[in-house]
Formats: structure tokens, C-alpha cells, sequence
């Protein structure tokens, strides 16, 4: 069988991953769609009025960073046993087709229906919240007063008061990132894949503290970073009368300025913000095909 990627060979690789596990999948989205409506229950009887778009922004992002990574973390698992590694390794197709059939329902597919679904419960919970709310304000109605009703959230413009900074992108960049690496540890680690993880992924956070606090801030000279990564601002540093220390302070007609050029911080930039998620992407791809060998 050849390696090369096939579009009609990955499709039926797709339409095989669904009849092995709609059963699987849609009682999933049925518990999870069971336990959201829940909890939205919770808030709405507790405060008698419909979440806020904050809460509702914030409850998309908690919980498609667990669901998702939990998801993740499982959509290899079938290489932690024998028999079922030995099924899916010999399934007559290439690993790019195994890897983007698993990528599109562990990140596409997921992330679509998570959305579809939280915006249907989301919708239903507002509504409901704004009738009890309504009721509530009839019974104890002021003249004086203004009944307002809350609205379903954009979770793509942000919480208020970051809207404008495009902190919602920035939530789902770090999101994907970390789905790509619970995928990967899907794949590396054999056995509790997801609690491996993400004590890899601690350990990577402490090592890049370190890393930063330790040796890499000491050796810059005092001063900030300005228009991004491509410009230093150095700080002036006097020395003060005896005994009293250096001082440093910021003066621009005395601070230097070093800089690379733009296109080189926004190339930068970029691969910070958008490479991580497609390198761990690819490491998973070749991480399967040395399962294969």
C-alpha cells in the first residue's frame, strides 16, 4: 500500500472512524449537553435571572479547555493495548490519512459540535433566565425601574474590557495549542496518557519559568520591550552619590533604543502565536509512524 495521502482512501477512513464510534460520540454529547444544562439550571435558580455574558464567556472557555484536552487525550489511546494498537496499525491506510482523520474529529468535529451545542443550551438558558427574571421584577415592580434583560454572549468578541485586545483569539490559540499537545501525549504515552501529560506539560511550564528568571532576564540590561518584540528600550542608569546605590530610570533623551527589523519581530510573531499547534501536529505524525515501524 502506498504512503502517499489518498482523499478517497481518508474518507472512508472517516466514514469508518464514525460507524465504530457514533454510538460512543453521541452519548458523550448527550451527557455533556445533560451536565451543562445542569449546571446552567444551578446558576439561573440561584441568581433568578439569566448568566451574564461574562459568565457565559467564561463557562465556554473552562469548559472547552477540559473537555477538550480530556477528549485529546484519548484519541490514541487504542495504541495502549496490544490487540487494538495491532487493528488500527494494520488498518490499510497511510499514518498522514490516521492522523488527519483523528485530527478532524478531535479538533474540528469536537470543536463545532462544542460550540453548536453550548450555543443551543446557552440560548435556552438565557431565554428561560430572562422569563424568570421578568416575573420576578412584575412582582416586585418599581416604577422607577427598568427591567433588563441579558443577552447571549459572543464567545468570540471576549470579556468586557478585553474586547479590544483580541484576548479571544488568544484563548483559543493557547486552546489548540494544548488539545495538539494532549493529542501528541495521546500517542507518546501509552498508559494514563492524560495525567502524563499534563505533568509534562508542568514541567515544561517551570523549566521555561526558570529559564526566563534565571538566565535570560539577568542578561538583558534594564529596560522594556516596546512595539513588540523587535525593539529593546535600555533604561538610563546613573550612579548616585556615595552610598546610595545605582539608579536607573527612564529618560528618553538619554534611554538607546535597539531594534531588528519589523518584518523579522512580526515573522516572529507569528510563528509564537500560529506554529505551535501544527509543530506538535507534526511530531504526532511522526511519533505514529514510529509506532508503525
Amino acid at each position: 500500500m502506498t504512503q502517499t495521502f489518498d482523499a478517497r482512501r481518508w474518507w472512508l477512513l472517516v466514514t469508518k472512524h464514525w460507524s465504530e464510534n457514533k454510538k460512543k460520540y453521541s452519548l458523550s454529547l448527550l451527557a455533556f449537553s445533560g451536565l451543562l444544562l445542569l449546571w446552567w439550571i444551578f446558576i439561573v435558580m440561584d441568581n433568578h435571572r439569566a448568566p451574564a455574558e461574562d459568565i457565559q464567556i467564561n463557562a465556554y472557555y473552562v469548559v472547552l479547555f477540559i473537555l477538550g484536552c480530556l477528549y485529546a487525550s484519548t484519541l490514541f489511546a487504542d495504541l495502549g493495548s496490544k490487540t487494538k494498537a495491532l487493528n488500527y496499525l494494520t488498518v490499510p491506510a497511510s499514518q498522514a490519512e490516521k492522523i488527519l482523520c483523528n485530527l478532524f474529529y478531535g479538533v474540528l468535529v469536537f470543536f463545532v459540535c462544542y460550540t453548536a451545542i453550548f450555543y443551543i443550551l446557552d440560548f435556552v438558558v438565557v431565554k428561560a433566565g430572562n422569563a424568570m427574571a421578568y416575573n420576578r421584577w412584575l412582582q416586585q415592580h418599581d416604577p422607577r425601574s427598568v427591567f433588563k434583560k441579558e443577552t447571549v454572549a459572543n464567545v468570540f468578541s471576549g470579556p468586557s474590557g478585553l474586547r479590544d485586545k483580541g484576548f479571544s483569539l488568544y484563548l483559543l490559540l493557547l486552546y489548540f495549542v494544548l488539545q495538539s499537545a494532549f493529542i501528541y501525549g495521546s500517542i507518546y504515552f501509552s498508559k494514563f496518557s492524560f495525567i502524563k501529560t499534563v505533568i509534562a506539560l508542568v514541567l515544561v511550564g517551570v523549566f521555561v519559568s526558570v529559564v526566563l528568571a534565571k538566565l535570560i532576564s539577568p542578561i538583558l540590561p534594564p529596560g522594556n520591550f516596546r512595539d513588540g518584540i523587535s525593539s529593546f528600550q535600555v533604561y538610563t542608569v546613573k550612579q548616585a552619590s556615595a552610598g546610595q546605590g545605582t539608579m536607573i530610570y527612564s529618560d528618553p533623551a538619554t534611554d538607546k533604543m535597539m531594534s531588528i527589523p519589523s518584518w523579522i519581530g512580526q515573522v516572529l510573531i507569528f510563528l509564537l502565536k500560529y506554529a505551535f499547534a501544527p509543530l506538535l501536529w507534526l511530531a504526532t505524525f511522526y511519533r505514529l509512524k514510529e509506532k508503525e515501524i
